[in-house]
């Protein structure tokens, strides 16, 4: 039973279902060839990739926040809103570059799926 318990909070806590799905397969292989419509690997593949962009989201909410944060408490200080400058500069960056490469992952896979999906 603790066993059991530990295996299904891990699962949980790591959202192992969300990601991996669950299999039609015989046992715990998948099925090619099932009714799952496409590769169990291509979709495997396509939750973790949500998954990041998930938390891709999150991490530049988080960076945005806290550039906020800084400008609001620099109080004047040229050095700290500069900080909160670079902050916000570097969270638009790294959003724009994160976003090209999901568009950049969705046109290869739309390439080499014959522009089917």
């Amino acid at each position: 039973m603790k066993l059991n318990l530990k295996s299904r909070l891990t699962k949980k806590v790591l959202m192992w279902e969300s990601v991996m799905g669950p299999w039609t397969g015989v046992g715990n292989l998948p099925d090619p060839g099932g009714e799952g419509g496409g590769h169990p690997i291509a979709a495997v593949l396509t939750r973790v990739l949500n998954w990041l962009l998930v938390i891709f989201g999150l991490l530049a909410l988080i960076c945005f926040i806290a550039a906020g944060f800084l400008y609001l408490t620099a109080r004047g200080d040229r050095g700290r809103i500069e900080k909160a400058h670079k902050a916000i500069l570097y969270g638009v960056i790294g959003v724009v570059v994160g976003l090209i490469g999901m568009v950049a992952v969705k046109t290869i896979d739309s390439l080499l799926r014959g522009g089917g999906q």
